[in-house]
């Protein structure tokens, strides 16, 4: 990025640079940048992709056996054959739901989030308890127990927030790193405007019309994708922040904004069509907050 800023000798040699292996020296650039930024597209596309029917038969028999921590519950927490073999037998109601609770978040709090994720603590609550205990109120107190073990220091590393889920899909795991997609975006986008003024052969601006289509279709995907992403039933704080997720939006946008200021008036040159630059224009504006409505 530092090369594409603020050394324009350098510049002008890999614009001038048409003879190397493999292609020229800008077009190398322009495929390694375009890769890191169509990366984020296809982790979306691959988190939102629907598992097949087989996969979903596996998941289907697998989870509701998951919460199942020992043998089956015969007359209730205190009967012969209870789950809780290694510690002492619980005596109440309220320690047999914490030992099953607690065991529960472990085991799931950490599991890869997907669509029937909603559904494990109902699941977990149906294995664990007896018909006849969720009539007498016991299943709301397994909920409870549930939150209270996630809100506390306890729960934290088995939460699956928002903003860690968001991150992971969007930067990649287990090594994401949002420098690096802020970097491809800066470098295009600088090489791309200096272009006008030192590319005398005019091989990047030929490439001009693909950078803005990417920056505004991979906008577009962010936004969605940051509004449809639910939270996981084990996020106790519920909170919508994504500051990576964001940083990675307001260079896209910000690199948009210059191509569209410093290409608009050739767009016809660069076969955009008004559409395009419409959408283009749309992306790289910040979306307004709605305002609150005022009920009386």
């Amino acid at each position: 990025m530092c090369i594409a800023q603020d050394f324009q000798g350098r510049r002008k040699n890999i614009f001038e640079d048409i003879d190397r292996k493999g292609g020229t020296t800008w077009s190398q650039i322009l495929g390694a940048c375009l890769n890191v930024i169509t990366e984020v597209d296809a982790r979306i596309e691959e988190y939102n992709k629907p598992a097949s029917s087989a996969a979903k038969s596996v998941a289907e028999e697998a989870i509701p056996s998951l919460p199942r921590l020992g043998r089956p519950l015969k007359d209730g927490f205190n009967a012969p054959g209870d789950i809780f073999d290694t510690p002492p037998r619980t005596t109440s109601k309220g320690a047999g739901i914490t030992q099953a609770v607690g065991s529960f978040v472990k085991s799931h709090g950490q599991s890869s989030p997907g669509p029937k994720s909603r559904r494990l603590l109902e699941r977990a609550e149906g294995a664990i308890l007896t018909p006849h205990q969720k009539e007498a109120g016991v299943g709301s107190l397994f909920k409870e127990w549930a939150t209270a073990i996630l809100k506390s220091n306890v729960g934290v590393p088995f939460r699956q927030e928002y903003r860690r889920r968001i991150a992971a899909i969007v930067l990649g795991s287990p090594y994401g790193d949002v420098g690096i997609i802020v970097d491809a975006v800066d470098s295009l986008t600088k090489f791309a405007v200096f272009s006008l003024a030192e590319d005398q052969y005019g091989n990047v601006q030929r490439d001009v019309k693909l950078i803005i289509q990417t920056f505004t279709t991979t906008i577009m995907k962010l936004e969605d994708f940051k509004d449809r992403l639910e939270f996981h039933w084990t996020d106790v704080e519920r909170k919508k922040e994504s500051p990576e997720v964001d940083e990675v939006l307001n260079a896209l946008r910000s690199g948009l904004d210059q191509l569209i200021t410093s290409f608009g008036d050739y767009s016809e040159d660069l076969r955009l069509s008004q559409s395009e630059m419409r959408m283009a224009r749309e992306a790289a504006t910040p979306a307004k907050p709605q305002m609150e409505k005022i009920t009386k």
